[in-house]
This record gives C-alpha cells, structure tokens and sequence, in this order.
C-alpha cells in the first residue's frame, strides 16, 4: 500500500478537459454571458495538488459553495492526515489508542476492513510500519533481511486494529495505520456530497483522485489523461468521465532504491512489494472504492481481481504491464 501520496502525484491523473484552459474567474465575471461559467479552486491537501472545478450561473454563490467546500477538505485532513502531528490518525498511531473517535474516522475505518475482507487481505490500512520499515534500510549494503521483514509482519494485519464507535486501539504496540491508500478517495466523495446536495450537476473533484458529477456545462465529458508509466510526461489513455470516480496507483510513484526493487505499494501478506503491474487504474461510481482497489489490485493476479469484482459490475480496471501490456477487465 502507498504513503506517500505527494510523490506519487508524478504519476497521476491528469485533467485533459477544456476546463483546464477556462478563463481566470476575475476575466469570467466580465463576460456578458447567461451562461453557466467555470470556476476552479486550486489547493494543496493529504501530500497531493487538490482541485475543484464546477459550472455556476452565480460567481458569489460558486464562491460560498467553493469555500464550504474547502472547509469540508480540510476538517477531513485535521482526521486522516500522516503529514499534521495532531491529526486524529496521527494521534492513534503514537497513542496506540484513540477514545471518542469522529464519527468520520470510525466511518473510513470501518469502510476500510470492509475493503480488506473483499480483497483478501491485499488492502490493508496497517502496514505502515512496512513503510517505516523499508525507509530506513540501507540498500547499498545487504538489503532487506528476511528475519527483520518477518518481525515488521507481525505488526500488520487489519484483523489486529479494534474499531468502534467510542475506541479505536491496535492489539499491540509498534502498530501504526495509513489513509493514504484510501483517504483521498473518501474526501473527494464527501466533497461530492456536499456539492450533491448544493444542487451541483457539472462538477469534477479531485482529492487525490478525480470524481465526476455529471459531464461538462456544454454537455462533453470531462477527459482524464492516464499518465504512462513508461513514457514520462506523456499520456497512454484519455478517459472520458460524464460520472462516477477514477483512481490510479504505481509503485514508480515513490521508490526506496534506485533500481525500484523496493516501493510503497507493499503486498500486506507478504511484507514485500508487489510487481505484478507498473499502474492500476480503477473507475467505479465512489472514489473511496476506486482509490482502495486501485491499491489493492496492484498485488492481486488478474483472476483474484476478477473474482473479487465478480459482485461490482460498476467497477472497471486497467492493468498496465511491465512491458506496456493493457489488460482491461
């Protein structure tokens, strides 16, 4: 599973919409037009580049909407981030322990235990003791040993982590939890409540991973430029999204060594990091679950993943190969 979302953002998503040219808002407001016009938001939150942008007829209503919404991003990261020493996430994983716990956290918790049922164990919030693990290696020496990994192992495993309405608790001390693997996606579709609930129709989020509510205000789909994995700077695929949510994961994103043997997107039940694919890319009607299988899938074989997908028919992926292979399921 990955940490660090910031570098991983090299790889990203990328918006490839019209959008992304639109107008200053200050220039927009000038424009003698009863049309819907687009406003954007740019921020930085949960180690990622972050943006809003949604069609408005009203510029001080889409303002108000903007800024509630940003409210929204960052009450979430003051619970799930790795990076602020006081988030509640933060807290759990010094204390060993948290009572009272925000309902939202209980919320992504429990959503996450779910994730790790459905994928046999291959999400997983608990491992980031591999990540401590593996940045503190020294791999010019004589790399990872096996009897250190099996020590780290013991502490994974989302079956130890105690979840409840009044307390959270680890079984056991030295285990410690990460969001990365699932938060972005969480906020991206509480943000999309919320604009939901403002009436919004032409929205796309983007937390972490990108979630669209309805198409573009002339009706075009918003396009999502897949970046390749093997050609820096360059696209493999445009995605065309009038709904639902995209994420996407590569262990390239953020790598220990410099031959990138050793990764943040960790196989939690073996303690190693998976190479099955060089990107996943997940498209499914809520980010939260296209943000986790998109982590998940990177350590699963095309048959578990189609096993597991057996019961979402909603939910599509692309596996990138080592050698630029697409197998779409």
């Amino acid at each position: 599973m990955r940490n660090s979302n910031l570098r991983r953002r090299v790889i990203k998503l990328m918006a490839a919409s019209l959008a992304a040219c639109a107008m200053p808002q200050a220039a927009m407001a000038m424009v003698p037009d009863s049309r819907a016009q687009l406003h954007q938001w740019h921020g930085f939150a949960l180690g990622a580049e972050v943006s809003l942008q949604l069609y408005h007829h009203d510029g001080d209503a889409a303002q108000r909407i903007i800024q509630k919404s940003v409210k929204i991003i960052r009450d979430m990261e003051a619970l799930f981030s790795l990076y602020q020493q006081d988030s509640h996430l933060s807290l759990l994983n010094r204390q060993g322990e948290l009572y009272d716990p925000p309902a939202a956290f209980v919320d992504l918790l429990q959503t996450a235990r779910r994730i790790s049922r459905m994928t046999s164990g291959a999400f997983d919030i608990t491992v980031q003791p591999l990540w401590l693990f593996y940045e503190s290696q020294d791999y010019g020496g004589a790399g990872v040993r096996d009897d250190e990994l099996q020590a780290i192992r013991e502490l994974i495993g989302h079956e130890k982590l105690f979840i409840s309405r009044h307390r959270i608790s680890f079984d056991r001390p030295g285990m410690a939890a990460t969001l990365n693997g699932i938060a972005q996606g969480y906020v991206t579709d509480r943000v999309s409540d919320y604009l939901k609930a403002e009436g919004m129709t032409s929205v796309l989020v983007d937390i972490g991973e990108y979630r669209a509510l309805g198409p573009q205000e002339d009706k075009s789909p918003w396009r999502i430029g897949l970046m390749d994995p093997l050609n820096f700077g360059e696209f493999s695929h445009i995605l065309a999204l009038n709904e639902g949510a995209v994420a996407t994961s590569s262990g390239m994103g953020d790598i220990f060594d410099k031959d990138g043997e050793f990764h943040h997107l960790f196989d939690p039940r073996t303690g190693k990091s998976a190479h099955r694919y060089i990107s996943v890319t997940v498209t499914a009607p809520e980010a939260t679950l296209a943000d986790a299988l998109s982590t998940a899938f990177c350590a699963m074989p095309v048959a578990e993943i189609k096993k597991c997908l057996q019961d979402m028919p909603s939910v599509n992926v692309r596996l990138t190969g080592k050698t630029g292979t697409v197998i779409m399921i």
